[in-house]
Order: C-alpha cells, then structure tokens, then sequence
C-alpha cells in the first residue's frame, strides 16, 4: 500500500512540476516574441533615420559638389593670377574637403541603410 501511495505522490508532484514547467516555457516563449517585435520596431526606426539622414546628406553633397565645381572653374580659369594662399584656393581647399568628408557620410548612411533594409526584409 505504501508504494502505491508513494507512486500515486510522485505522479501528482511530477504532473504538478510539469504543468509548472508548460507555464513557465510559455511565458518564456511570449518574452521572446516580445523582445523579437521590439528588436524589428527598433530596426525599422533606425532605417527611417538613416534615411533620413542619407536624404540631407545627399542634398547637402549635391549643394557642397556644385559649389566646389564652380570654384573650381573659376580658380582654374585664373590660375596665373593666384597662389597657394589666396582666399579663393583656401575656401576651395575647404569645400575639397567638406565635399569628401559628406561623400564618407553618405557611403557609410548607404552602406547602414542596405543592412537595416536586409535585416527587416527589404521594406
């Protein structure tokens, strides 16, 4: 008799543990999902920053390109009249390398763009 009792309390304690056991791995399971969503709406707002941020970088590139392609012309097309520390070849040497420095930006921005559009699938 005592055995079947003992049997009978270790069924009802191992049931209990189970049950225990489907409860927590389900409330597991819904904390994963959670923090999933919240990962994806995380990485979904970095992308719309970064876009953002490539959007002013490109026109800020596009108005620094044309000021320093005109500027260009002009120091070129005077040349002979200017030396290395003219106004003109000093701001020239500054738009060089703002220029440069937004094309780094926008590559970079691109380059964070492209992994945010693989890791939330391309939206």
């Amino acid at each position: 008799m005592r055995r079947i009792l003992s049997l009978l309390l270790l069924c009802v304690v191992l049931s209990g543990c189970s049950s225990r056991l489907k409860k927590e791995n389900e409330a597991l399971r819904k904390e994963i999902d959670e923090r999933r969503e919240a990962l994806h709406d995380k990485q979904q707002g970095e992308l719309l920053d970064a876009r953002r941020q490539l959007a002013l970088t490109d026109s800020l590139l596009t108005v620094v390109q044309r000021e320093h392609d005109e500027l260009h012309a002009w120091v070129m097309s005077h040349g002979s009249d200017l030396n290395g520390s003219s106004p003109e070849v000093l701001r020239l040497n500054r738009l060089r390398s703002r220029r440069d420095s937004l094309q780094m930006e926008f590559e970079s921005l691109a380059h964070k763009v492209k992994f945010y559009l693989r890791k939330t699938g391309g939206k």
